[in-house]
Order: structure tokens, then C-alpha cells, then sequence
């Protein structure tokens, strides 16, 4: 399993189009379902610092999404076109893999 983790800076006036837009049920979500591999998308929005969000996309694995950026390029670009003026800033934090998506909280291991 892979995780990418992104963090956004969104004016106060698009929060609402980009939650939409970047959340599970969004259109970055629903062209991402169309593919194999893809597991979910989870948006969360910075507690105490306004317009921050971190968004993760998971897939099975870094062949899955990479076959989805080749097969999608065309419609990955005309979407990411169409919702760039949802924020001010994105930073790809990183890809970050793991064995299982659901694992027990560390002091419940013992």
C-alpha cells in the first residue's frame, strides 16, 4: 500500500469548493476510482490554522498510481487545470508506503 500525502493553503473563499472538489466524493476522487488500485481519498483540515489541509490519496501500490498517471494523463491534466484556482499553494509531502492500511495502535501490540 502507498499513501500520498499533499498539503494545500486555500483562501477562506474556496474552502468550501475545495473540500468538495479534494474530498472522497470530489472529482480528483471519482477519476481516481476509475482505476486499479486506488483505495480512498481522506481530506483533513489543519486544526488551528485556517485554509491548511492535508489530503491522502491511497493506492495499492506506487505501479498502481504510476499506471494510473500514464493511462489518465490526459484527464488528470485537464482536471488539475480546471480546480487550480481552488487554492493559493500544494506541496507533495511525500509518498509514504506501509504493509496494511489498518493496523492496531502501538500500545495495543503488546
Amino acid at each position: 500500500m502507498i499513501e500520498l500525502f499533499y498539503r494545500y493553503r486555500v483562501h477562506s473563499s474556496q474552502e468550501r469548493a475545495f473540500e468538495h472538489a479534494y474530498g472522497p466524493s470530489g472529482p480528483w476522487s471519482l477519476l481516481f476510482a476509475k482505476h486499479r488500485g486506488f483505495r480512498r481519498t481522506r481530506l483533513f483540515r489543519h486544526k488551528k490554522e485556517a485554509g491548511v489541509y492535508v489530503c491522502i490519496d491511497t493506492w495499492d501500490s506506487k505501479a498502481d498510481w504510476d499506471a494510473f498517471r500514464a493511462e489518465a494523463a490526459d484527464d488528470y491534466a485537464r482536471l488539475d487545470r480546471e480546480l487550480r484556482m481552488l487554492y493559493l499553494e500544494e506541496l507533495l509531502i511525500g509518498y509514504y508506503e506501509g504493509e496494511d492500511e489498518y493496523r492496531a495502535p502501538f500500545d495495543r501490540l503488546t
